[in-house]
């Protein structure tokens, strides 16, 4: 009888030391652009924090991180016995877009988000002429659709080759008859065709975009860029007209 007692005491000591494990690890994966410690700031949490189990409030922290403007998701858990572990999806800028005079990153569903860090900025392109800063409100549908095709052409050159989507440095969506895109090579500008009665879903409209990065490549391929070209214009089938200042 002695020793069913003495084991039962043991067990809720035991119980109770573990409910009062402190965390002596936190682990964070899926972070490339954001350091650890940008991650554990938003948590407001450090490496060394001293937490009890049950006093930590996963929601609390996981909300904490999710107001972070280059995070898309968020995922908080405990990993017995005593590990906090912290998964992060963040969102992938394709673009740069100079909007309102402030420049902002864009993923490919559109989704417009700013950063405080510039050394972040890599090399991508620039998407300019855009009128309204507020996406989100979609008050100009053929604003977003002239912004939904430079993001068409950015991700289609991306596909292409790493080398065609570093050639080009802007897209200006701001012209009625053409999309402009700006080669990194002496600034050269290309004009590819734009139409008032179709937009980027229109299967048509969207093999003539591929087909005119084709014709960008090509130029590039064959001809170097030489400082004293004016534009390339590649909206017409059959032909490349250059104009040279």
């Amino acid at each position: 009888m002695m020793v069913v007692v003495i084991l039962i005491v043991v067990a809720f000591f035991a119980n109770k030391w573990r409910s009062n494990v402190e965390f002596d690890k936190i682990t964070i994966s899926g972070n490339y652009s954001l350091s650890k410690q940008e991650i554990l700031s938003f948590a407001k949490l450090s490496e060394d924090s001293v937490v009890n189990i049950e006093e930590l409030n996963l929601k609390t922290i996981q909300d904490r991180i999710s107001k972070n403007p280059e995070i898309k998701k968020v995922f908080v858990s405990k990993v017995p016995p005593s590990e906090l572990k912290i998964e992060i999806i963040e969102k992938r800028p394709v673009a740069l877009i100079n909007s309102e005079n402030e420049l902002k990153l864009i993923d490919e569903e559109l989704e417009v988000f700013s950063f405080k860090n510039y050394q972040k900025i890599y090399d991508l392109p620039v998407v300019t002429g855009y009128q309204t800063g507020r996406i989100q409100i979609m008050d100009s549908m053929k604003n977003v659709n002239n912004l939904k095709t430079a993001l068409f052409i950015i991700l289609n050159s991306f596909r292409k080759s790493k080398t065609l989507y570093n050639m080009i440095s802007e897209i200006n969506i701001a012209d009625s008859s053409k999309i402009i895109v700006y080669s990194n090579e002496k600034s050269a500008q290309f004009y590819f065709p734009k139409y008032t009665d179709k937009n980027i879903n229109d299967n048509s409209y969207q093999k003539e975009l591929l087909n005119t990065l084709v014709k960008f490549n090509a130029f590039h391929i064959q001809k170097a860029v030489k400082e004293n070209i004016d534009y390339v214009d590649l909206r017409f089938n059959g032909q490349v007209i250059v104009k040279f200042n």
